[in-house]
């Protein structure tokens, strides 16, 4: 079966990484997936300028920036309340993947974590998902951004915790009973 193509021309990007040479292989990487070239900054801090006064698509960060960790500058994407720019999706390439790293990383709001080093098919596969999985955006006390889980498995305690899981849980149910009792009949 053909699969349905991906246009990327439009798609605007930030790519945050120290290492020049880095920068230079993930931007042609994106050229090759045909999005425009992307703009590059060196540090959090030129990302937060940047992002101040431009709109993105896309942004891309390394695991370990000069002037900040990725997770406090997905923080700060995910806690800017008036911008539209906060749910921009967000890619975090590491070559550093201990739990603790990709944890922070995920709880500060990031779409993915991808492990250095990758092809670039792995990065465009998961450009790919990132556009074809919309997850919802989660906002609580102290975690603002998509929805971090990806699998429908239930809570370890057995017990539901949000509305919208209890309402599916239900819903869930009531599918449940009428496919019983179809079978039955």
């Amino acid at each position: 079966m053909a699969q349905a193509r991906l246009n990327l021309r439009n798609v605007t990007t930030i790519l945050v990484d120290r290492d020049h040479f880095t920068r230079g292989l993930v931007a042609q990487m994106m050229r090759g997936f045909g999005m425009d070239s992307p703009t590059v900054c060196e540090n959090g801090l030129q990302a937060k300028h940047h992002l101040k006064h431009n709109c993105a698509d896309l942004v891309v960060i390394e695991g370990a920036l000069p002037d900040m960790t990725s997770a406090d500058l997905v923080r700060w994407i995910r806690r800017q309340e008036k911008s539209p720019f906060r749910f921009v999706p967000v890619i975090v390439m590491s070559g550093y993947t201990q739990l603790r790293l990709v944890s922070a990383a995920r709880d500060a709001g990031a779409n993915l974590v991808v492990k250095k080093p990758f092809s670039p098919a792995a990065l465009f596969d998961r450009i790919t998902w990132l556009s074809r999985n919309e997850r919802p955006f989660i906002e609580t006390a102290d975690f603002t951004g998509p929805d971090r889980r990806f699998r429908d498995i239930p809570p370890r305690d057995g017990v539901l915790k949000r509305d919208t899981d209890n309402q599916t849980a239900e819903e869930d149910d009531g599918v449940a009973a009428q496919q019983q009792a179809n079978t039955a009949a």
